[in-house]
C-alpha cells in the first residue's frame, strides 16, 4: 500500500531533480540546521517517500495573491 502522507505530497517539501519533484528534496518545515559538519546550516535532505509527524498536505493551488495563502488540509476526511 502506497503512503499518501509522504514528503512528496507535503507542503513543506521542495523536491530536486525532474520537474522539481525528484526522488530527493529539502524539508523546509523548520529553519536550516547548524551542525559541526555544516556551520552555515542547511535544510535536511529527505527522500520523496519519507514521512514525519509534521506532514501537511500540499494542494498546490494558492487561494489568494500570494503563494503563502494556500489552503492546507491536515487529515484525509476534510
Amino acid at each position: 500500500m502506497k503512503r499518501i502522507d509522504s514528503c512528496y505530497t507535503c507542503l513543506f517539501w521542495e523536491g530536486q531533480g525532474i520537474r522539481q519533484r525528484g526522488p530527493k528534496g529539502l524539508c523546509r518545515r523548520f529553519p536550516p540546521v547548524v551542525t559541526p559538519r555544516d556551520p552555515e546550516g542547511r535544510f535536511p535532505i529527505t527522500l520523496s517517500t519519507d514521512w514525519c509527524g509534521e506532514w501537511k498536505r500540499d494542494i498546490g493551488e494558492p487561494v489568494g495573491d500570494s503563494a503563502d495563502d494556500r489552503i492546507i488540509y491536515d487529515d484525509q476526511d476534510a
